[in-house]
């Protein structure tokens, strides 16, 4: 969940798949990436929904403990994208972990062109930067500098359900690149609260920082998700 949603996210310790070591995560450069299909702006996006506004309810337990909201800004050939979390989940007087984070990301032409973030997470606060460069993507974190590969989608891109084709992500949380690594568990019934009966697409999703299961309807919505972090689960349901 970037959280970074990020957001799309709660970010967190490392959670490994049978036969995904850390190493291939983190790295990723074992498997050759697919390439990211373009997001707006393309021939293939006529087959996609137009992006709309998300917002998510985090229930820890059955209990509200946050939000999650991702919002769309559509100006000619650019899209702003805006992701909102905040998230504390507490038992009695100790906050078992707290997460707020703050990512603005701008798409041109079916590629990131910049983004800017800060994250609050367990007491620590990350900044991350970076821009579209002919080389690439130019990301700053905690680590410094760093190039990515330019047409990747980032790890606050849950919204859109291409993101489960993709073995690299742009970080936007930590800075850098990510692997992920999903799997297709079916079709099943939502099951959530406030969300109308129908089939779901179910994913389950592994980076070295957040890890669960995300749902999207049939109209490819993102429409629910079930994030595990330091042995709880949160999960979205849509709020208002």
């Amino acid at each position: 969940m970037q959280p970074s949603p990020g957001p799309v996210c709660v970010s967190g310790e490392t959670a490994d798949a049978p036969g995904i070591s850390r190493r291939r995560l983190l790295v990723a450069g074992a498997a050759t990436a697919t390439a990211a299909l373009p997001l707006f702006g393309s021939p293939s996006h006529a087959s996609v929904p137009a992006p709309r506004d998300i917002r998510f309810i985090a229930l820890w337990q059955g209990s509200p403990v946050g939000a999650h909201h991702v919002t769309f800004r559509m100006e000619a050939d650019r899209v702003t994208v805006s992701t909102r979390i905040d998230i504390t989940v507490k038992v009695l007087f100790f906050t078992v972990f707290r997460l707020k984070h703050l990512a603005r990301e701008v798409w041109r032409g079916g590629r990131l062109e910049s983004v800017e973030s800060t994250t609050e997470q367990d007491g620590a606060l990350l900044e991350v930067s970076g821009h579209a460069t002919g080389q690439g993507f130019r990301i700053v974190g905690s680590d410094g500098p760093y190039l990515a590969d330019g047409h990747l989608m980032t790890s606050n891109s849950l919204w859109d359900i291409r993101v489960v084709r993709e073995t690299r992500l742009i970080d936007v949380q930590h800075g850098g690149e990510i692997g992920l690594f999903s799997k297709l568990l079916g079709d099943t019934q939502p099951g959530m609260q406030q969300q109308a009966a129908g089939q779901a697409s179910q994913y389950h999703l592994i980076t070295p920082y957040y890890a669960g299961r995300v749902f999207y309807d049939g109209d490819q919505r993102w429409v629910r998700a079930l994030i595990e972090y330091k042995g709880e689960t949160v999960e979205y349901v849509p709020g208002p």
